[in-house]
């Protein structure tokens, strides 16, 4: 607690340096207080407070674009710039894809990736019959036989895969409206149906035919069913 006969403890102390009488508001001096070394370097003056949100300039510098009075700015178009949009008609687009190009476009992929596997199935499918042609066969034999068999099935497989690249690959023009693609489809697709057909009659012949001519009857529905879709009145619209 502060002894009540001390001398009032807010008062300024005498050691420090009152402001003097004619100092001006915004200066401010600093001088040195105690010995501990140089006094201390003279305060920058401060602006003065702004009188009603005036900024005042003290060195002169001078804004190349007035402000308006007030303190507000007004903005100026100074250029519009239009473009005047032609409407497009309705038979300047281009048709939308219907249905049957794209159902006709799945079933040639479809058609095609099948019918890769017609021939080594009929292999596969007939391994027994194929090494007991011979009435006698040692176990190493039939195990070569069985090698060929499967050598055969992957040779055939592979040309097959090969032959149904070219399906594939105009079916998806077909899908972006290519009358040509449609066109050699077609061809590819009755080429399709009579290798289709052959196999069919040689699959008869073997012991187990039903596989693979159940895969021939599949593939041949198949394209036939793309190609009537590829040439229906709504694929003949969209395809040019």
């Amino acid at each position: 607690m502060t002894n009540p006969q001390d001398p009032n403890p807010w008062q300024p102390s005498p050691d420090i340096p009152q402001a003097q009488p004619g100092a001006t508001a915004g200066t401010y001096e600093v001088t040195a207080v105690n010995n501990m070394g140089l006094p201390m370097p003279q305060a920058p003056e401060l602006a003065p407070p702004l009188d009603h949100g005036q900024w005042q300039n003290p060195a002169g510098w001078q804004n190349p674009y007035p402000a308006a009075p007030g303190g507000h700015y007004q903005v100026n178009q100074v250029a519009q710039a239009s473009y005047p949009m032609t409407p497009v008609q309705s038979h300047e687009l281009p048709p939308a894809r219907p249905a049957t190009i794209n159902a006709a476009m799945w079933i040639w992929i479809a058609g095609a990736l099948l019918s890769v596997a017609v021939l080594p199935v009929m292999l596969l499918v007939n391994a027994d019959f194929l090494l007991t042609q011979d009435s006698v066969v040692t176990a190493e034999e039939r195990r070569a036989g069985e090698i060929g068999v499967r050598a055969m099935a992957v040779i055939f497989g592979f040309m097959m895969l090969v032959a149904a690249a070219p399906y594939v690959a105009f079916a998806i023009v077909l899908r972006n409206g290519q009358n040509w693609a449609r066109i050699l489809l077609t061809i590819l697709g009755g080429l399709g149906i009579v290798s289709m057909i052959g196999i069919t009659f040689i699959s008869i012949g073997s012991q187990v035919w039903q596989p693979s001519v159940a895969i021939c009857i599949v593939v041949i529905g198949l394209t036939i069913a793309a190609i009537v879709l590829q040439f229906l009145p709504a694929s003949n619209r969209f395809v040019r």
